[in-house]
This record gives C-alpha cells, sequence and structure tokens, in this order.
C-alpha cells in the first residue's frame, strides 16, 4: 500500500484522536468545545457547569456508540433498554429461573436479547442497582466478583471452545449467592450449544421470544409520545395508503418495529413525509439482495455505487461516487460489462470483460438503480470547519448490511477486491469508520479459521489509515464471542512485535470501539506498549515516536468515556517502573489534563487522590517536555475557575501546594499566571504572593539549597 498522496506519513494527534474515537462511545467528543460554566454563548445563559458541544446530525448508521462489554453498565444504557419495553410472555417465568441464576436466554439476532436481559435484571435486582457487563471469553472457572456494589451481571456469550461444566455452575451460582447478585447469560440461536446445555447440564435456556409486534408497537409508541391525542393525529398521517395492521406483519423483530415508531414520529403528522413506510422497513431487505444484486450484474457503474453506497452510507454523494469510480477502476474489469464483438477498427471479436468502460451514469440515474436517495442539504460542524452535506442514503433501512453480507458470502473473488479497494480508502476519520465496521463485520460473514486474515493484512500496512481501520474491525469483529479470543490473542502477540506498524494498531485498538468495551484489557495492552522498550525493526526514534503517540490517543480516549480512575492509576504504575520513558508520560498526563472534571473532584476534596494528583502535576511541571501543555491547562483551569466554585476550590488548594516548592517549573507557571490572568482567576493571588515572597528573598536562601539549586535561581529557567 502506499502512502497518502501529497500527505505526510503521520496523522497529526488532534486528527488521531478524531479518527479513533469520534464513534467509540465518547457522546460528543467531536466537534468544537466550548466548557463556559456561567458563560453567555450567543446571548443565551449558560448555568453551572455547562460544556457546549456542536454535533453531526448524521443520518444512516451514523455514529455508534460502544456497547460496554466488560465493566459497570451506564445507568443510561438500563434506562435506555427500559424505555417502552413490551414484557413478552415468557418474562415472568424467566424472573423466576434468574434468582437461582444464571439465566440463559437465547434468541436470534434483533429478537431484543440484551435488552430483554438488561430488563430481567433491573426488575430482579432493583432500578438503580449497579450492573456489570462480563465479556464472552471470561472463564467462569476463574471468575469471581469484583464490585462489592454489582447486583447483576450480563455476560454476553459463551466461549465454544470452553464449555461450561456441573461444577464451574455450582461454583458460580455459589458466588452470586454469597454476593446476593443475579446474571443472565445471552446467548445465540445456536442448536449445537442449546443441546449442549440441556444434555450435559440438565438446564432449559429461556427463548427470546418477542412479543407480538402490535404489542411492542403500541409499549414503544405510547413512550415516545405520551399523548392520546397527539398519538391520534401522528397516526392520521398513515392515511389511507398504509393500515397499521398490514405493516406490524409477525416477521418484524423489536428492532423493526422501533423503526417504525421512529418513522411515523419523525414525520410528524405529515403524509408526505412519511411516504411510503412500507418500503422503509429493514425487514424486508434481506430477501432482495439477489434480485438486487442479479439486475445490476450487467451494469458496472450501478454495481460500483451499491457496493460504495452500502459502506459509505450517510455521508455526502461526492464521497459516495468518488469511492464507487475507485472501485470500478481498481476492479480491472472485474464490475465492467462485456466489450462489444467488435473493436475500433471494425474488427470481429470475441466478448471479453471490459477494464476502460468510460460511460457514467447521471446521480439520479445510478440513485434510481440501487434505492437510495439524496437527503436535502444540511450543514454539518465536524473537524475544523462547517461543510454542507448532501447524503446519500438507502431508502430501505439496513439495505447497506444486508447487500454486503450476501456478496461477500456468495461472490468469493469479490472479497478481495472489497478489501484492496476499502484498505485503500483516502485518510480522514469520516471514512475509516465506516470501512473498519464493514471489514469487521465481515470477519463474522467469513468465518473459518482465516476470518481476520484481511484484518491482519491492514493491522501491518504502510499507512496509518489502514491501521486505523483495522483498529476499528477489530472492535466490531470482537462482538462475536467465537471472534474475541482471536482479537485478544492477536492484540496481544502484536503488542511485543518487533514491527512498529503492528504495535501503534493495538494502541489504535485500546482507544477504539474494542478498548472503551473493555478498558482493562485496554491498559493492559497499553502498559505492554509503555514498558515494553524501543521497536526493534531499525525503523529508530521515529517508530518509537509513533507508537508512544498512538498509546497517548488511546490514553486520553479511554479517559474520556468515563475511566478516570483507573486510567490515572495506570499511568502512577507506568511512571513508576523502571524502564519507563518519564517524559513521554508526563506528556501523556499533560493531556489528560484538557479534562478538568475528575482532577477538580479529587484536588476540591483532598486526601490520597488529591496529593497524587498534586505530585504529578509538580513533575509535569518541571518536565520540559510537558511544561507548556500542562501550564496551558492549569491557567485554563484557573480562568474558568473565577465561574466555576468547585473548580476555583481546586485550584487554590493545587496553587498552594505549588508555591510551597517553587522548583523552575512552577516558578515559570506563576509568572505565565501573573503576565496573562486578571482579577478574579483562582489562584492568582497565590501566584502574585509567592512571586512578591521570592523576589523581596524569602525565597533566595532556601532555593540555594535545594537539590536542584545548584545551577541558579528558578527565575532563570523562566
Amino acid at each position: 500500500m502506499t502512502p497518502d498522496a501529497g500527505a505526510p506519513p503521520e496523522w497529526d494527534f488532534a486528527a488521531l484522536i478524531d479518527a479513533i474515537g469520534g464513534a467509540a462511545g465518547v457522546a460528543g467528543a467531536s466537534g468544537p468545545f466550548v466548557y463556559a460554566p456561567n458563560g453567555n454563548i450567543n446571548a443565551g445563559s449558560v448555568h453551572g457547569d455547562q460544556q457546549v458541544r456542536n454535533a453531526s446530525a448524521r443520518e444512516g448508521r451514523g455514529r455508534r456508540a460502544a456497547t460496554v462489554r466488560e465493566g459497570p453498565i451506564p445507568k443510561a444504557e438500563v434506562r435506555a433498554a427500559a424505555f417502552g419495553f413490551a414484557e413478552p410472555d415468557w418474562f415472568g417465568p424467566a424472573l423466576g429461573k434468574l434468582r437461582p441464576g444464571p439465566l440463559f436466554l437465547v434468541g436470534r439476532p434483533g429478537s431484543g436479547r440484551r435488552t430483554a436481559a438488561l430488563n430481567l435484571l433491573r426488575q430482579a435486582c432493583g432500578e438503580d442497582a449497579p450492573l456489570r457487563a462480563l465479556d464472552g471469553v471470561t472463564e467462569l472457572d476463574r471468575w469471581e466478583p469484583t464490585d462489592s456494589s454489582a447486583r447483576g451481571y450480563l455476560m454476553d456469550g459463551l466461549f465454544p471452545n470452553r464449555p461450561l461444566g456441573s461444577g464451574v455452575l455450582g461454583h458460580v451460582r455459589s458466588l452470586l449467592e454469597q454476593a446476593e447478585a443475579r446474571m443472565v447469560i445471552v446467548l445465540p440461536d445456536d442448536a449445537a450449544l442449546l443441546h449442549r446445555l440441556e444434555h450435559d447440564l440438565h438446564i432449559s435456556p429461556t427463548l427470546c421470544e418477542p412479543p407480538p409486534p402490535a404489542r411492542v408497537f403500541g409499549s414503544h409508541f405510547e413512550a415516545a409520545v405520551p399523548g392520546q391525542h397527539e398519538r391520534e393525529r401522528l397516526l392520521a398521517a398513515l392515511g389511507h395508503r398504509h393500515e397499521l395492521g398490514d405493516l406490524l406483519v409477525p416477521e418484524l423483530v423489536p428492532a423493526e418495529v422501533v423503526e417504525l415508531v421512529s418513522a411515523i414520529v419523525a414525520a410528524d403528522g405529515d403524509p408526505d413525509a412519511l411516504g411510503d413506510v412500507r418500503a422503509r422497513l429493514s425487514y424486508r431487505a434481506e430477501r432482495e439482495v439477489p434480485q438486487l444484486i442479479a439486475e445490476l450484474c450487467g451494469d458496472p457503474d450501478a454495481l460500483a455505487f451499491l457496493l460504495a453506497a452500502c459502506v459509505f452510507e450517510g455521508l455526502d454523494h461526492r464521497i459516495v461516487r468518488e469511492e464507487a469510480d475507485r472501485l470500478l477502476e481498481l476492479s480491472q474489469g472485474r464490475l465492467t460489462a462485456m466489450l462489444p464483438a467488435t473493436d475500433a477498427q471494425g474488427a470481429e471479436k470475441a466478448e471479453r470483460p471490459n477494464p476502460d468502460f468510460v460511460f457514467r451514469r447521471s446521480l439520479t440515474e445510478l440513485l434510481h438503480a440501487v434505492r437510495a436517495a439524496r437527503q436535502t442539504r444540511e450543514i454539518r460542524t465536524e473537524g475544523a470547519y462547517a461543510h454542507s452535506v448532501e447524503a446519500v442514503t438507502f431508502v430501505r433501512h439496513r439495505q447497506a448490511e444486508a447487500v454486503l453480507r450476501h456478496v461477500w458470502r456468495e461472490y468469493g473473488q469479490l472479497s478481495d477486491l472489497l478489501v484492496a479497494w476499502l484498505g485503500e480508502v483516502h485518510r480522514s476519520g469520516e471514512l475509516t469508520r465506516p470501512v473498519g465496521e464493514v471489514m469487521g463485520r465481515a470477519a463474522s460473514w467469513g468465518g473459518g479459521r482465516r476470518a481476520l486474515r484481511h484484518i491482519g493484512a491492514l493491522a501491518g500496512a504502510e499507512r496509518t489509515t489502514g491501521r486505523l481501520i483495522a483498529a476499528h474491525a477489530l472492535g466490531i469483529a470482537a462482538e462475536d464471542p467465537v471472534l474475541a479470543a482471536e482479537v485478544r490473542y492477536r492484540l496481544q502477540r502484536w503488542s511485543v512485535a518487533a514491527d512498529f506498524r503492528l504495535r501503534t494498531t493495538v494502541a489504535y485498538t485500546c482507544g477504539a470501539e474494542f478498548g472503551l468495551s473493555r478498558p482493562a484489557v485496554a491498559l493492559k495492552l497499553l502498559r505492554t506498549l509503555v514498558l515494553g522498550g524501543p521497536v526493534r525493526d531499525g525503523a529508530g526514534h521515529e517508530a518509537d515516536d509513533r507508537v508512544l503517540m498512538a498509546v497517548r490517543a488511546a490514553t486520553l480516549q479511554l479517559f474520556r468515556a468515563g475511566n478516570e480512575e483507573r486510567v490515572f492509576g495506570h499511568l502512577l504504575d507506568w511512571l513508576g517502573a523502571e524502564q519507563s520513558d518519564t517524559e513521554q508520560l508526563v506528556v501523556t498526563f499533560g493531556q489528560l489534563l484538557q479534562y478538568p472534571r475528575w482532577f477538580q473532584w479529587h484536588l476540591a476534596e483532598g486526601g490520597h487522590g488529591g496529593r497524587a494528583i498534586t505530585d504529578t502535576i509538580h513533575l509535569a511541571l518541571n518536565t520540559e517536555a510537558s511544561f507548556g501543555t500542562v501550564c496551558a491547562a492549569l491557567l485554563n483551569w484557573s480562568q474558568w475557575g473565577q465561574w466555576d466554585g468547585k473548580l476555583g476550590r481546586a485550584v487554590e488548594n493545587l496553587f498552594a501546594s505549588l508555591a510551597r516548592s517553587l522548583r523552575p517549573g512552577e516558578f515559570r507557571l506563576f509568572v505565565e499566571m501573573e503576565e496573562k490572568g486578571v482579577d478574579g482567576w483562582a489562584g492568582l493571588e497565590i501566584a502574585r504572593d509567592a512571586l512578591g515572597r521570592w523576589r523581596y528573598g524569602e525565597r533566595g536562601e532556601r532555593w540555594g539549597r535545594r537539590e536542584h539549586g545548584g545551577h541558579g535561581e528558578p527565575g532563570e529557567a523562566a
């Protein structure tokens, strides 16, 4: 693979952060950011601890929030599962099975297994009881509850190569009883697995059969629109074109019923906006894919555009068409109809694939051919500036995934072409995320021992773009319990590889979907990268710097995703190791200070956590590589502290400690404060007082006796 044309070989840190983590569960993590407690934005008052972000209104698949697979389940996820939940007939008996536990819940994709499991735990354990998720590769024979406050556990699958024995099951039941906790294990509708559970363990798993679509519709619609009169107004938009009973066909699963509710609510009573709602529902997409492919096999333009739209649904039509053109060119005739029977000179020739077909259809024709639509113009604000977008979306929901799954399974040679095409996608966080999702899904579509082969090739790619795609793909692939163990094995092996490219891929993966869902695993891998020594492939310091920059980006993403305590604790552990690069680690710490909420709580309250943070800030201020970042962050804290009482108290406590140890770094910070600060900034008076006492000689004699004092006064470092 060749480097991006006309671009430096590596992305800058800001672009890397956006590419790794924009989709990965940090809500509102991209776009302009304004921290303005009690400030005034666009003439609108903002009170309290407020953060304002301009986020995308992206349609289609949009950005995927990372579902927690290992660790505390956010209360927001539990509340979302309870919203509009229609209890199926088996729900009551399942609650009874849950009490001795664990409950094995089986169902096909889309049947609402995870939603039902969360509601079972919510009712059995209490509405606000802390719940935890366990990854499918968890070894239950070695597992034990680590959080005494957790009252419910949701396990996502059982690893097939480690069958559950009766002894292990008894051990788990004993642990749950001691912890006064409940557990639900969600399983796929796999005949062999179910037979093993019933035959070997005498367990009757609960079949997650969704309620009738009409019941799901009524429950969700009532939750979304509480008023009876308003519901009647919205349903009137169906008019004479549809009968609600005809739309709620028995084969609809809950997710598809929610699609119908969303479409009706979004139309806001306008029949024109609602349109042909039957054509928009996704349940018919899968069965119509073969016919769609057959219709387009003789039309290379439309087929290339179809595949591009499947991968990049929701993006601007110019991007989709550009990628379709690139795919057609790269195909070298593999997507092209047969050449005519005569050549340019009129000589008779046998029909053969045409690699140079140049006829292009209009955008309107292409959209019509692949059953997609161009949305109305909207303004989006991702990145450094706003831009207008007319997004391409399919008329029917989830058609993109259905098409790609079909062609990947049915046309073996096409899969290699798709990998080559998508692996060369242009460098852009907007493109790497959907490509990574497709690559990850494809791992489970293909299966077998070579399921991750195409991702492994991208993990060692020369281009950073390819490695970012691999990082997203590994997170998606690991959602399959069968593939999760292999993904972990590969990441562990790559984390100690000589090739820096593989090691950067590991770091990117720790900051993307895989790592955000498994923070403990991610931090363990990052520790290996941090303390594993320099790369050994002859690439020199540049390669080391790339790995460390990737580690910084991943660490920041994990910190922003709500793992502050864990990330900071590991950072202190890395700093204490003999083989650590202190300079690089304190630079990473400086990046974390850009997000002060967790730090300010500990500094304001004092205690051991506050002392550890203060000690690390002392170290970072007196390290040249990190001084600029840390100084800028603390100046921002001081400015924000004039509007935020808690942050102001935290800054006062911190600066009082810094003033007691006026080494060169603290001195430089206080000089910056004195020059840039204005009356009212938190800690400004402490800084002025410390500088005044030093200037009048109160620090002079003591400085000369300090360990660092043989090289001059603090002012010489300013």
